[in-house]
């Protein structure tokens, strides 16, 4: 074999060995490019299932909430200005606000905000009750 053709062949070694670890290096960064953007994934699905948790459990809340009396709603009991969820959802707690909305009598603000280790979800809505008619006037007095 020639000394050129040797040369030749030897280079073509090297090269291989260089591809080789330039190939490496392109998949490692690529692998890395996935996992990041596959945790980022799993993050973002874990926060939307809590943010679906949290806004049943706080629409459970307000139901609670609309279901109460008038004085209920004035002065906000313990049970319903906030706690903790039962199990299976014993990660969670709530705190709930009842305020008087303003110039319409009946209309009240709700707030709800429920909670979890990493973030919280708020409910806002709005309940009417009806002002209580007047009591009727006596007769033949």
């Amino acid at each position: 074999m020639p000394a050129a053709t040797r040369r030749l062949t030897r280079l073509r070694r090297g090269l291989s060995l260089l591809e080789a670890v330039a190939a490496l290096a392109i998949v490692g960064a690529t692998s890395a490019g996935v996992l990041a953007a596959t945790g980022a994934g799993l993050r973002t699905a874990t926060r939307a299932r809590h943010v679906v948790e949290a806004d049943a459990l706080a629409t459970e809340v307000y139901a609670r909430l609309s279901l109460a009396s008038d004085a209920a709603l004035r002065a906000l009991p313990d049970s319903l200005a906030g706690g903790q969820f039962p199990a299976p959802f014993t990660d969670y707690a709530w705190r709930a606000t009842v305020r008087p909305h303003g110039e319409w009598a009946g209309l009240m603000t709700v707030d709800i905000e429920v909670q979890w280790r990493d973030g919280a979800h708020r409910l806002s809505s709005a309940l009417y009750r009806r002002a209580p008619a007047p009591a009727p006037a006596e007769e033949g007095s």
